[in-house]
Protein backbone atom coordinates (compact mmCIF):
# COMPACT_ATOMS: atom_id res chain seq x y z
CA UNK A 1 0.00 0.00 0.00
CA UNK A 2 2.74 2.45 0.94
CA UNK A 3 4.56 1.80 -2.35
CA UNK A 4 1.40 2.61 -4.34
CA UNK A 5 0.94 5.83 -2.35
CA UNK A 6 4.59 6.80 -2.93
CA UNK A 7 4.32 6.14 -6.69
CA UNK A 8 1.12 8.19 -7.06
CA UNK A 9 2.42 11.14 -5.04
CA UNK A 10 5.78 11.12 -6.83
CA UNK A 11 3.98 12.23 -10.02
CA UNK A 12 4.33 15.97 -10.53
CA UNK A 13 0.57 16.58 -10.65
CA UNK A 14 0.01 14.95 -7.26
CA UNK A 15 3.19 16.41 -5.75
CA UNK A 16 1.64 19.86 -6.20
CA UNK A 17 -1.34 18.83 -4.05
CA UNK A 18 1.03 18.03 -1.18
CA UNK A 19 2.43 21.57 -1.21
CA UNK A 20 -0.99 23.08 -0.41
CA UNK A 21 -0.95 23.37 3.42
CA UNK A 22 -4.39 21.87 4.16
CA UNK A 23 -4.20 19.23 1.42
CA UNK A 24 -0.69 18.25 2.48
CA UNK A 25 -2.04 17.34 5.92
CA UNK A 26 -5.07 15.48 4.51
CA UNK A 27 -3.33 13.59 1.73
CA UNK A 28 -0.92 11.69 3.95
CA UNK A 29 -0.52 7.95 3.54
CA UNK A 30 -2.02 7.42 6.99
CA UNK A 31 -5.18 9.46 6.36
CA UNK A 32 -5.82 8.11 2.87
CA UNK A 33 -5.22 4.50 3.89
CA UNK A 34 -7.50 5.02 6.93
CA UNK A 35 -10.28 6.25 4.63
CA UNK A 36 -9.66 3.47 2.08
CA UNK A 37 -9.81 0.74 4.73
CA UNK A 38 -12.82 2.44 6.29
CA UNK A 39 -14.67 1.98 3.01
CA UNK A 40 -13.44 -1.62 2.82
CA UNK A 41 -14.65 -2.19 6.40
CA UNK A 42 -18.09 -0.98 5.34
CA UNK A 43 -18.03 -3.41 2.39
CA UNK A 44 -17.07 -6.26 4.77
CA UNK A 45 -19.88 -5.26 7.14
CA UNK A 46 -22.48 -5.27 4.36
CA UNK A 47 -21.20 -8.52 2.81
CA UNK A 48 -21.17 -10.40 6.14
CA UNK A 49 -24.62 -9.02 6.98
CA UNK A 50 -25.94 -10.15 3.58
CA UNK A 51 -24.52 -13.69 3.90
CA UNK A 52 -25.53 -14.06 7.54
CA UNK A 53 -29.02 -12.73 6.83
CA UNK A 54 -29.45 -15.18 3.94
CA UNK A 55 -28.32 -18.11 6.12
CA UNK A 56 -30.48 -17.21 9.14
CA UNK A 57 -33.54 -15.94 7.31
CA UNK A 58 -36.34 -13.92 8.90
CA UNK A 59 -38.01 -14.31 12.23
CA UNK A 60 -37.76 -13.45 15.88
CA UNK A 61 -35.37 -15.05 18.31
CA UNK A 62 -36.98 -13.55 21.42
CA UNK A 63 -39.71 -11.12 22.39
CA UNK A 64 -40.09 -9.13 25.59
CA UNK A 65 -42.04 -6.17 26.89
CA UNK A 66 -40.59 -3.05 28.53
CA UNK A 67 -43.02 -0.50 29.92
CA UNK A 68 -45.75 -1.90 27.72
CA UNK A 69 -43.69 -1.74 24.51
CA UNK A 70 -42.94 -4.97 22.68
CA UNK A 71 -39.33 -5.54 21.68
CA UNK A 72 -38.09 -8.30 19.42
CA UNK A 73 -34.62 -9.69 18.96
CA UNK A 74 -34.64 -10.83 15.36
CA UNK A 75 -32.30 -12.88 13.24
CA UNK A 76 -31.49 -9.59 11.44
CA UNK A 77 -30.27 -8.22 14.79
CA UNK A 78 -28.00 -11.25 15.18
CA UNK A 79 -26.76 -10.79 11.58
CA UNK A 80 -26.08 -7.11 12.32
CA UNK A 81 -24.07 -8.02 15.43
CA UNK A 82 -22.04 -10.68 13.60
CA UNK A 83 -21.34 -8.25 10.74
CA UNK A 84 -20.27 -5.51 13.20
CA UNK A 85 -17.87 -7.83 15.07
CA UNK A 86 -16.24 -9.12 11.88
CA UNK A 87 -16.03 -5.60 10.40
CA UNK A 88 -14.39 -4.21 13.54
CA UNK A 89 -11.95 -7.14 13.57
CA UNK A 90 -11.16 -6.45 9.90
CA UNK A 91 -10.68 -2.74 10.74
CA UNK A 92 -8.36 -3.64 13.63
CA UNK A 93 -6.15 -5.83 11.41
CA UNK A 94 -5.97 -3.31 8.54
CA UNK A 95 -5.38 -0.37 10.91
CA UNK A 96 -2.65 -2.26 12.76
CA UNK A 97 -0.80 -3.56 9.71
CA UNK A 98 -1.24 -0.89 7.03
CA UNK A 99 -2.68 2.35 8.40
CA UNK A 100 -0.72 2.90 11.60
CA UNK A 101 1.90 0.22 10.84
CA UNK A 102 2.03 -0.92 14.46
CA UNK A 103 5.06 -3.06 15.19
CA UNK A 104 3.76 -4.05 18.63
CA UNK A 105 3.81 -7.82 19.12
CA UNK A 106 3.20 -10.24 21.93
CA UNK A 107 -0.09 -11.69 23.08
CA UNK A 108 -0.61 -9.20 25.93
CA UNK A 109 0.02 -6.17 23.73
CA UNK A 110 -2.21 -7.46 20.93
CA UNK A 111 -5.02 -8.32 23.36
CA UNK A 112 -4.74 -4.83 24.87
CA UNK A 113 -4.91 -3.28 21.38
CA UNK A 114 -7.93 -5.39 20.40
CA UNK A 115 -9.80 -4.60 23.63
CA UNK A 116 -8.98 -0.89 23.25
CA UNK A 117 -9.99 -0.93 19.58
CA UNK A 118 -13.34 -2.63 20.24
CA UNK A 119 -13.88 -0.39 23.28
CA UNK A 120 -13.34 2.76 21.21
CA UNK A 121 -15.75 1.45 18.57
CA UNK A 122 -18.38 0.72 21.23
CA UNK A 123 -17.95 4.22 22.68
CA UNK A 124 -18.21 5.85 19.25
CA UNK A 125 -21.34 3.82 18.52
CA UNK A 126 -22.97 4.73 21.84
CA UNK A 127 -21.96 8.41 21.87
CA UNK A 128 -22.31 9.37 18.22
CA UNK A 129 -24.36 6.79 16.35
CA UNK A 130 -26.96 6.31 19.07
CA UNK A 131 -27.17 9.26 21.48
CA UNK A 132 -25.63 11.88 19.18
CA UNK A 133 -27.81 10.90 16.24
CA UNK A 134 -30.96 11.03 18.37
CA UNK A 135 -29.97 14.37 19.93
CA UNK A 136 -29.05 16.11 16.66
CA UNK A 137 -32.09 14.77 14.82
CA UNK A 138 -34.37 16.01 17.61
CA UNK A 139 -32.66 19.42 17.66
CA UNK A 140 -33.24 19.71 13.91
CA UNK A 141 -36.89 18.71 14.37
CA UNK A 142 -37.53 21.06 17.32
CA UNK A 143 -35.83 24.05 15.68
CA UNK A 144 -37.52 23.32 12.35
CA UNK A 145 -34.19 23.49 10.51
CA UNK A 146 -35.30 21.09 7.78
CA UNK A 147 -38.89 20.64 6.66
CA UNK A 148 -38.60 16.96 5.83
CA UNK A 149 -38.34 14.21 8.44
CA UNK A 150 -36.04 12.35 6.04
CA UNK A 151 -33.76 15.40 5.76
CA UNK A 152 -33.54 15.64 9.57
CA UNK A 153 -32.67 11.96 9.78
CA UNK A 154 -30.10 11.82 6.97
CA UNK A 155 -28.32 15.10 7.77
CA UNK A 156 -28.00 13.98 11.41
CA UNK A 157 -26.73 10.56 10.23
CA UNK A 158 -24.12 12.17 7.96
CA UNK A 159 -22.92 14.57 10.68
CA UNK A 160 -22.60 11.75 13.21
CA UNK A 161 -20.78 9.54 10.67
CA UNK A 162 -18.17 12.26 10.16
CA UNK A 163 -17.72 12.55 13.94
CA UNK A 164 -17.41 8.75 14.23
CA UNK A 165 -14.63 8.68 11.62
CA UNK A 166 -12.76 11.53 13.33
CA UNK A 167 -13.19 10.03 16.82
CA UNK A 168 -12.10 6.54 15.72
CA UNK A 169 -9.06 7.94 13.88
CA UNK A 170 -7.97 10.02 16.88
CA UNK A 171 -8.45 7.09 19.27
CA UNK A 172 -6.50 4.77 16.98
CA UNK A 173 -3.66 7.22 16.40
CA UNK A 174 -3.27 8.65 19.90
CA UNK A 175 -4.32 5.74 22.13
CA UNK A 176 -4.50 2.33 20.50
CA UNK A 177 -1.63 2.36 17.98
CA UNK A 178 0.41 5.27 19.32
CA UNK A 179 4.08 5.06 18.63
CA UNK A 180 6.00 4.48 21.83
CA UNK A 181 9.32 6.21 22.51
CA UNK A 182 12.13 3.68 22.56
CA UNK A 183 15.47 4.45 24.21
CA UNK A 184 18.82 3.32 22.89
CA UNK A 185 18.70 0.30 25.21
CA UNK A 186 15.28 -0.72 23.84
CA UNK A 187 13.32 0.16 26.99
CA UNK A 188 9.90 1.67 26.56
Amino acid sequence: MKKIYDKIFSLSLFKKFLTVPVLGKLLTYEVLSYLFFGVMTTVVNFAVFYVSDKIMGNGSLAEFSVFGHLFRITFEDISTFIAWVIAVLFAYITNKLWVFESKNTGLRVILKEIISFFGARIVSFAVFESFGFMLVRNIFINLGIFESEDANKWIAKILMSVLVVIFNYVMSKLVIFRKKNVTAEGDK
